[in-house]
């Protein structure tokens, strides 16, 4: 009888043990990951992903999801209207200012780095290599222009006899805000009818797959996204370059920025996790990510301390990254 009331009873204890240490483990399993949303500008999505990558590498428990749908979405999905939506960010970057209407709390946006805008046509396009402001500004609102307003084909093989093929982005997007902004034409920056006749292009990478395949196209796209498959036009005689945006002689340029959730918002976890993220991105391995997807900086990276040197200074940071 002994022996069966032990065996119940070590039974017993070893039942309540697994459950105890199947819950240590589903806890377990709850704490390990943090998720935090990422989203917002196209143009800033590459140095977002780069970072979060990086980020993941030093805080195993960082999780992230990249949503990127354009600047309009920044503020909106994390201190707006949305900010409780199935979209709602942690993070929103901008590739333009923030409103008046976007009024993201004290202490939860901020400065990224800087871009240049270019104007950009078809590789076969030797008609043009310089636009003015005031170039854009026609070309723009005019529909119907021909190339041979603007410049003449040096052989002769482009046929500046045809029509322009205006391709801009969507009104909610930062690199649109910045481009009509800077060439005076900022009744465009939220009205089609501004533009008639332009066909829209949903992200600077669109942009870039429409103008390659138009040859008598124009479009417009971050500095931060340009590739050989279009052909860079200077602005005002200056050509689009990181040291011309870096020393202001190349005008047609905007700030890329961020915004976050509200404390309020998030749980203690996430909010953590949120200013640990900042805090690496501000950091001497964080700037030079940023720099190496051609984000250009308005500090010097070696002036920046290094993680390390962060998150062993911060027994919070240090406690939540540790691997």
């Amino acid at each position: 009888m002994k022996k069966l009331f032990k065996g119940i009873l070590l039974g017993s204890l070893c039942g309540v043990s697994a459950l105890a240490l199947a819950s240590c483990k589903e806890d377990s399993s709850e704490a390990e990951k943090i998720t935090l949303n990422f989203g917002g500008s196209t143009s800033v999505e590459k140095i977002a992903t780069a970072l979060t990558a990086a980020f993941k590498e030093e805080c195993p428990r960082f999780e992230a999801n990249h949503n990127h749908t354009g600047s309009g979405d920044a503020y909106k999905r994390t201190q707006g209207a949305e900010k409780d939506s199935e979209n709602k960010l942690h993070v929103g970057f901008l590739s333009r200012e923030l409103k008046s209407s976007e009024a993201c709390a004290a202490g939860t946006s901020g400065l990224i780095c800087k871009d240049g805008i270019v104007a950009v046509v078809n590789p076969k396009n030797d008609a043009i290599s310089n636009v003015t402001a005031d170039q854009l500004k026609s070309i723009y609102s005019t529909q119907g222009s021909v190339w041979q307003t603007y410049g003449t084909s040096a052989g002769g093989a482009f046929d500046t006899s045809k029509q322009i093929s205006r391709y801009s982005r969507d009104t909610t997007s930062g690199t649109r805000d910045g481009f009509f902004t800077t060439i005076g034409y900022e009744e465009a920056k939220t009205d089609d009818t501004k533009i008639p006749g332009a066909s829209i292009a949903s992200s600077n990478g669109d942009m870039l797959a429409k103008v390659g395949a138009d040859q008598y196209a124009i479009g417009y796209v971050s500095l931060a996204s340009l590739n050989s498959t279009v052909k860079a036009l200077s602005y005002e005689g200056v050509q689009p370059t990181e040291a011309g945006v870096i020393d202001g002689s190349y005008k047609l340029q905007r700030n890329f920025n961020y915004c976050t959730r509200a404390e309020s918002d998030c749980t203690e976890d996430e909010w953590l996790m949120l200013q640990c993220f900042l805090a690496y991105m501000n950091s001497k391995e964080g700037l030079s990510i940023i720099k190496s997807k051609d984000g250009i900086l308005t500090k010097n990276v070696n002036d920046a301390k290094s993680w390390d040197e962060i998150k062993n200074s911060n027994k919070d940071f240090k406690e939540l990254c540790s691997k």
